[in-house]
């Protein structure tokens, strides 16, 4: 009898315990349900946030050849208004150079022994004109600008100019003074013309000019409107003088 008991009691809970577990089962398998259908639909925010597939590698594309880039160069032309700017050479040349530099930059320096180099091999066909673009970290550079112009004032800029670029090394207000008695200038009125606002204001317009065209550094170079930026070598000037059927 009491084994009958015991048989009932072990029925009954087995039965329990496998109802239990039908319902666990059930749940579980509703919430599954849920949670795929919700995957679904987050489908596309899922995609939308998911990191995105690396292009295949493509190799960059090759550099503009010398032709290509001598083309660009010559399609990208400025005009250049001289205003008073002193003029060195044959006015009618018809090869006009014209830069914007600064006297205390070395890399103008080379700019200047490129254009003594040209100057010696067109002769008359070229005419210079310089600009000045006095760079604000060159404390020299303005007071230089302005003791050209003022020997300029007096008929001497390009010779003004040459010491200059000559003694480099040495600028300063010294130099600027013995350039002035060296030339024979009127070393008053020398003095006088650099310190106004006639002078100063006429270095300001070569800056504004230049930053306007695109220059912000030195030297720049327009040949005959074409752009050259930096100190090139003579044989660059020269390719281009040949491209615009100069020489």
């Amino acid at each position: 009898m009491m084994e009958n008991n015991e048989t009932r009691k072990i029925l009954v809970i087995t039965l329990v315990a496998v109802l239990v577990l039908n319902l666990l089962a059930d749940e579980s398998k509703k919430n599954f349900e849920k949670s795929v259908l919700a995957v679904i639909n987050k489908g596309p925010a899922v995609a939308d946030n998911a990191p995105a597939i690396p292009p295949p590698n493509v190799p960059p594309p090759a550099p503009p050849s010398e032709e290509e880039q001598l083309k660009q160069q010559l399609a990208d032309k400025v005009d250049i208004d001289l205003g008073n700017t002193p003029v060195q050479g044959n006015r009618n040349a018809k090869i006009m150079l014209v830069v914007f530099s600064d006297f205390q930059c070395p890399f103008s320096k080379r700019g200047a022994d490129t254009v003594h180099a040209l100057q010696q091999k067109y002769g008359s066909n070229l005419m210079y004109v310089y600009k000045n673009l006095p760079l604000p970290f060159h404390p020299e550079a303005m007071p230089a600008a302005k003791a050209a112009l003022a020997a300029g004032k007096q008929g001497k800029f390009y010779e003004f100019h040459d010491k200059l670029f000559e003694k480099q090394a040495e600028i300063g207000e010294a130099l600027y003074v013995q350039i002035a008695k060296d030339l024979g200038l009127n070393v008053e009125k020398f003095n006088a013309d650099r310190n106004s606002p006639e002078i100063e204001a006429q270095v300001k317009a070569d800056a504004e000019q230049a930053n306007k065209i695109g220059f912000n550094g030195t030297p720049g170079f327009a040949l005959n409107g074409v752009k050259i930026l930096g100190a090139y070598p003579t044989e660059h000037f020269e390719k281009i003088i040949n491209a615009l059927g100069l020489s």
